[in-house]
């Protein structure tokens, strides 16, 4: 594919500033990037567009003294996402039912579905319109798929499960597991029955691996638009808002509920049975262990606030040394002390 920097930049409706008729044929990152290709800036990489040596460069602001053309957007992440639709279109799908595809009875498949080889639908599934449910995907009874939803290789959906509009569920993923609940007497544990489902709203993106139990009674709840990375678990009868980031080896324990536009980044860890508000962050390995109001920013284990976290990380370091002038100080004191008794 060729397009020329104008075409482009009408593409992501930005300014060209410079040539606007340099040809592009493919995508890169702003480090490997080559004459006949277009990449994008944000942030700190920006200082680095001078030395870049693609054909374009996709920035929010006009950077100075920089001989490539520029297309100057509002947004250059959305921007270059849109660039690389354009030169790296999705793999078209047959829109058929795999003949090796096992359909229960009762089965409601809406128009323009692909279901892929080996899958197995169960008794009662609604499949909307235009969805995509690639091989080896398992959907259990009574479990309603919202229209122009994929469903990746892999993937299982346990019964009772309600998935929206535009759900992604990439591989391996995991909907409506058995939630982890048991009662113990004399040492000894004894499981009790989880009979709830999840719901997971329009718009959901669950990664590969990530599991998202069922409610012991109710729905496990994850709302419009928030999108989950690999590896990530939730527990029973969790609840999570909208438009929120889950990240890598994010683990929430049963019964949170949790606000709109919160980010979990890698490896947070939150205790159950707590509430979240809306626009909290919490930095790499937070530890969650209580309610946590609006409008934060937190990190370290215990979570505290982030600029009292940098305080104490701070101080962390420089420990060996402060451990050495308080003995140095120390046998000073008792030196002082016994002068003092021999006066």
């Amino acid at each position: 594919m060729q397009k020329t920097v104008k075409e482009l930049a009408q593409l992501v409706q930005g300014t060209v500033c410079g040539n606007g008729e340099v040809v592009i044929e493919e995508t890169r990152g702003l480090e490997q990037a080559s004459p006949n290709a277009i990449t994008f800036a944000i942030g700190d990489y920006v200082e680095y567009v001078s030395q870049c040596k693609a054909g374009a460069v996709i920035v929010e602001k006009e950077v100075p003294n920089v001989s490539i053309p520029q297309i100057i957007v509002d947004n250059a992440k959305v921007a270059f996402a849109q660039i690389l639709e354009l030169f790296h279109p999705p793999v078209v799908v047959p829109r058929t039912i795999h003949e090796t595809a096992i359909i229960g009875e009762n089965v409601t498949i809406g128009k323009n579905v692909a279901i892929g080889a080996y899958c197995v639908i169960n008794d009662n599934a609604v499949i909307g319109d235009n969805v995509t449910i690639h091989p080896y995907v398992y959907i259990g009874h009574n479990t309603r798929i919202g229209e122009d939803s994929a469903i990746y290789a892999g993937a299982i959906v346990h019964e009772n499960c309600s998935l929206g509009k535009r759900v992604v569920l990439r591989a391996k993923a995991v909907i409506g597991g058995e939630g982890f609940g048991f009662a113990t007497e004399n040492g000894v544990h004894t499981h009790i029955p989880q009979v709830g489902n999840v719901v997971l709203e329009d718009d959901v993106e669950v990664g590969s691996c990530s599991c998202i139990d069922n409610a012991t009674m109710g729905s496990t709840l994850v709302r419009r638009g928030t999108k989950i990375d690999n590896l990530v678990h939730l527990g029973h009868n969790v609840e999570i808002g909208e438009d929120c980031f889950l990240i890598a080896q994010v683990g929430i324990a049963g019964s949170t509920k949790c606000g709109n536009h919160v980010i979990f980044a890698g490896q947070t860890g939150c205790t159950g049975h707590i509430t979240i508000g809306d626009n909290v962050t919490f930095a790499g390995k937070t530890g969650i262990v209580g309610n946590v109001p609006s409008n934060g920013l937190y990190a370290g284990y215990p979570m505290r606030p982030h600029k009292e976290w940098l305080k104490l990380s701070a101080y962390e370091s420089r420990l060996p040394d402060m451990a050495k002038t308080i003995k140095q100080l120390q046998k000073e004191v008792e030196a002082l002390k016994a002068q003092l008794k021999e006066s």
